[in-house]
C-alpha cells in the first residue's frame, strides 16, 4: 500500500502554501528512481473513459487522471468538471484525460498565483479563467503528497488543455524531489508504442531505464531562451529521407522541437509536401496523410542530426489504420479503410506558424534522458518496442554539496 509522505515542510489539508518548495531544491539520492507508466488509464467512476498518459491521483479522495508529458508547461495543468458538464461525460472525460471536481476534495486549497508554490513563469491564456491551488497527489505505486500545486482552467466550456509538466522550471519535478518520492529532477523517458500492436511507455523520475537503451547516449544542450524555437530540447535535422528520397531541399537544415506532447511528426510545409508527392497522397479522394490501407506506401523515415545521429522510422510504425475517439473518448480504430501517416498535413500552413516537432513516434525508437541541472539532455536508440525488456532503473543524482563549517580562529596569547 502507498503511503503518504510529507514535503520537507508538512504541507496539511488546509495549507495555502508548502514554503519549502520556493527554496532550493535539494538531491535525495538515497532514495531509488520513480517509475510513471504511459499506458491507457481509466480516468471515469464508470470504467469507460479511457485515456493513455501518465497517471496521477489528485485531491482527497482521488480523482484519476491521465497526463502527457510536456516541455512547454512547468505547472500541472487540469481542466475543470464544469468543461464537461459533469463527470458521468465519458467522452469528454476522457478526451480530456480526467477532470477536477474541487467540491469533493476537502484538501483542495486555493492560492493567488503570486503566493503560490508553483512555477511563476508559465503564461496562460489572457481569455481563460484559471485557478492555482495545492492538493494531495498520488503517484501511482509510490507516495502521496500534500501541497502539490496544480493549475486548473476553471472557465466553463473553457478549454481542454492538461498536461504534466517537464519544462525547464518545472514544479511537478521539484515537488516530486521535495516530497520525498524521487531523487532528482533528472527525467527519463520511453514514449512506447501507438502502432496496433501498442506497448506501454514509461516516464523515470529520477534517472532511467537502462533496460530500455540499446547504445551509447548523445548528449545535446538544453536550448536557451535566445534559441530559435521556444522549447527547451531543440535539434538540427540536416538529412530527412523516405524510401531513400530527400524531403530536404538540397543543404536545408531544419531545427526542430522534441516533444512528447504531441505524437506525430510535425515538419515545415515545404516537407510535408514532398512526403506527399513521393507518396502518391490523393488529397482527392483522402484528407490529411490517408491512404487506401491496401496500398500502404513502402518505405521507412530516416531522420539525420548535426552531429550524425541517426534514427530509422519503421513503416509499421508510421503509417496505421486511422484512429480517433470513440464515444468514450478512447483512440481507438475508426476506419480500417484507411491508413494515416503520422507526419502532421500541414501543407496548407503558413511556414512561419509551424514549429517543426519530433513527437511521440520518435521516442518510440529513441530514449531521452532530461537533465535541466547540468543544462542538458541525451538520446540513445531504443530497445524494439516488442522486445520484453522488463525494467532495470538507474539512479542519476548529484547530491547537493553543502558548504563547510569554517574554522573557529584560534584565540589570541594573552
Amino acid at each position: 500500500m502507498a503511503t503518504e509522505r510529507p514535503s520537507a515542510l508538512r504541507c496539511g489539508l488546509t495549507a495555502l502554501l508548502c514554503v519549502s518548495w520556493l527554496l532550493p531544491v535539494e538531491a535525495q539520492c538515497e532514495i531509488p528512481p520513480l517509475p510513471l507508466a504511459w499506458t491507457n488509464t481509466t480516468v471515469t467512476s464508470d470504467g469507460l473513459g479511457v485515456t493513455r498518459g501518465i497517471e496521477m491521483g489528485i485531491g482527497t479522495p482521488n480523482q484519476i487522471f491521465a497526463l502527457r508529458p510536456y516541455t512547454a508547461l512547468n505547472n500541472t495543468r487540469v481542466n475543470n468538471v464544469a468543461d464537461c458538464d459533469s463527470t458521468s461525460n465519458d467522452t469528454c472525460v476522457g478526451g480530456e484525460g480526467g477532470v477536477f471536481n474541487s467540491q469533493n476534495s476537502p484538501s483542495y486549497s486555493v492560492s493567488i498565483k503570486g503566493n503560490w508554490n508553483g512555477s511563476q513563469i508559465d503564461t496562460e491564456d489572457s481569455t481563460g479563467s484559471y485557478v492555482y491551488f495545492n492538493d494531495r497527489v498520488s503517484f501511482q505505486s509510490a507516495a502521496s503528497v500534500y501541497g502539490f500545486p496544480v493549475v486548473m482552467d476553471s472557465e466553463p466550456q473553457g478549454g481542454s488543455f492538461s498536461g504534466l509538466p517537464i519544462g525547464t522550471n518545472s514544479s511537478f519535478l521539484r515537488a516530486a524531489v521535495h516530497g520525498g518520492v524521487a531523487p532528482s529532477q533528472v527525467v527519463g523517458l520511453w514514449a512506447g508504442s501507438r502502432s496496433l500492436a501498442s506497448v506501454d511507455g514509461l516516464m523515470v523520475l529520477g534517472g532511467y531505464d537502462a533496460a530500455r537503451v540499446n547504445g551509447n547516449f548523445t548528449t545535446f544542450p538544453v536550448a536557451d531562451a535566445s534559441a530559435a524555437l521556444p522549447c527547451p530540447l531543440q535539434v538540427n535535422i540536416t538529412g530527412l529521407s523516405f524510401a531513400g528520397q530527400s524531403l530536404l531541399s538540397g543543404s536545408d537544415v531544419m531545427t526542430a522541437c522534441i516533444e512528447p506532447y504531441v505524437q506525430r511528426f510535425v515538419f515545415t510545409p515545404a516537407v510535408a509536401q514532398t512526403f506527399a508527392q513521393i507518396t502518391s497522397q490523393n488529397s482527392t479522394l483522402y484528407k490529411g496523410m490517408d491512404y487506401n490501407a491496401s496500398s500502404t506506401p513502402p518505405g521507412d523515415l530516416t531522420i539525420t542530426l548535426s552531429n550524425g545521429y541517426t534514427t530509422n522510422i519503421t513503416n509499421d510504425e508510421l503509417f496505421t489504420l486511422r484512429r480517433g475517439s470513440d464515444q468514450y473518448g478512447r483512440y481507438a480504430i475508426t476506419n480500417n479503410t484507411v491508413v494515416e501517416a503520422g507526419i502532421s498535413d500541414n501543407r496548407a500552413r503558413s511556414p512561419a506558424s509551424q514549429t517543426p516537432t519530433l513527437g511521440g513516434l520518435f521516442l518510440t525508437f529513441n530514449y531521452l534522458v532530461m537533465d535541466y541541472e547540468n543544462n542538458q539532455f541525451r538520446l540513445a536508440p531504443a530497445v524494439a518496442r516488442d522486445a520484453q525488456t522488463g525494467s532495470s532503473l538507474t539512479t542519476v543524482c548529484t547530491p547537493t554539496a553543502t558548504p563547510s563549517a569554517s574554522p573557529s580562529p584560534a584565540p589570541a596569547p594573552p
